[in-house]
């Protein structure tokens, strides 16, 4: 199925079940749930095509960390960012169905957890191995931003500006300027309470 329709269809397993040529029975013979086909699904487009050195490579610390941030996501965008992926995942979510649960899940351990570890490290070495829901957040900002390069390209089909390396690029810079920022402050806030408290 194309686009939004593979998301539609995997709502309906009846029209999915149609539009790749088999019966409903067949398909739940080897998909005992609709939340099996699901997982199936996410492992394939996802999972399947992770990349275990990218989670390494993030955690290198004898390289720059923005030179780690592009690396990971230059390569995560051409590998799991495809027109298929990021379609299902935006139509989905939008559907309300367990894709985007599922995906997020994986991405918070494997990507954003080692992100945010790393912007502690590089920014605030009072504390640089505590990951607190603050910094997931953040490291989640970053994602998101890079997550709507694909939607742009893919959903809306609008014409890129630039190559989406330079548009990743471009990201992550705006980004850590912006982390750097705002992981400061907090480090502000918190010697000031220490002082006042």
């Amino acid at each position: 199925p194309e686009g939004g329709s593979t998301a539609d269809a995997l709502a309906n397993t009846r029209d999915l079940a149609r539009s790749i040529g088999v019966s409903q029975p067949l398909l739940y013979h080897y998909f005992p749930s609709k939340d099996a086909l699901i997982a199936r699904v996410v492992e394939r487009l996802c999972e399947d095509r992770w990349k275990p050195e990218w989670r390494d490579g993030l955690r290198r610390a004898d390289r720059p960390l923005r030179q780690r941030l592009e690396q990971f996501y230059l390569d995560y965008s051409e590998t799991i960012l495809t027109r298929e992926w990021t379609r299902i995942l935006f139509f989905a979510s939008l559907a309300g169905m367990d894709i985007h649960k599922r995906h997020q899940t994986m991405l918070r351990e494997r990507a954003l957890r080692p992100i945010a570890r790393e912007l502690r490290r590089e920014f605030d070495p009072v504390r640089p191995d505590g990951v607190s829901a603050a910094d997931l957040d953040l490291a989640q900002r970053l994602h998101t931003a890079v997550f709507m390069l694909a939607v742009r390209r893919w959903v809306f089909e609008q014409p890129p500006t630039r190559s989406q390396a330079a548009a990743v690029r471009d990201e992550i810079g705006f980004f850590l300027h912006g982390a750097r920022s705002q992981l400061g402050e907090r480090q502000g806030s918190q010697n000031l309470k220490l002082a006042v408290g």
